[in-house]
């Protein structure tokens, strides 16, 4: 018995979606589908396929990716809302898998959206020295006691004002 050879690549499909199969696929991601799932109802391919295409027709990625992220948002809030109901009545094993998709929403939704980014400390080095210099070399002596007869006539009639 002879063994297939794994290392020859296979033929990708070549897909050639219309526009009702797209904007189909858009409204299922935009309603917080998962789009493996859609792509391989709608289109017949499989999602390495899809995006070989997308990586074709980038006007449509932008599209796909902006559903993507409105998807995303759409989850958290249907999340949001299982969470509103004050007293549900979930089995042990439905309250667990809930969590799970709450951590995986958490994990997911910085990665796809910029709405979820977490807040990250950042830590700014900065040199805290201070220099004073002057350019005039010549400096004033403030402890001078050397006074001359101008100066002690202007500093009489200061005390004088005073």
């Amino acid at each position: 018995m002879k063994s297939n050879n794994i290392s020859s690549k296979k033929q990708s499909k070549l897909i050639n979606p219309s526009d009702t199969e797209l904007n189909t696929l858009l409204e299922v991601i935009y309603a917080g589908g998962i789009p493996h799932i859609e792509i391989k109802k709608t289109l017949g391919t499989n999602l390495m396929n899809f995006y070989q295409w997308l990586d074709a027709n980038p006007k449509y990625k932008e599209k796909f990716n902006k559903a993507q992220e409105i998807g995303i948002k759409t989850l958290v809030e249907k999340l949001l809302a299982v969470y509103q109901v004050e007293n549900p009545d979930l089995s042990n094993e439905q309250l667990l898998f809930l969590r799970e998709k709450q951590s995986y929403l958490r994990w997911l939704a910085p990665r796809i959206s910029s709405l979820f980014v977490e807040r990250t400390e950042q830590k700014i080095k900065s040199d805290s020295v201070v220099r004073v210099s002057w350019e005039n070399d010549s400096l004033i002596d403030a402890d001078a006691t050397i006074v001359d007869n101008d100066d002690k006539q202007n500093l009489s009639l200061q005390d004088n004002l005073k």
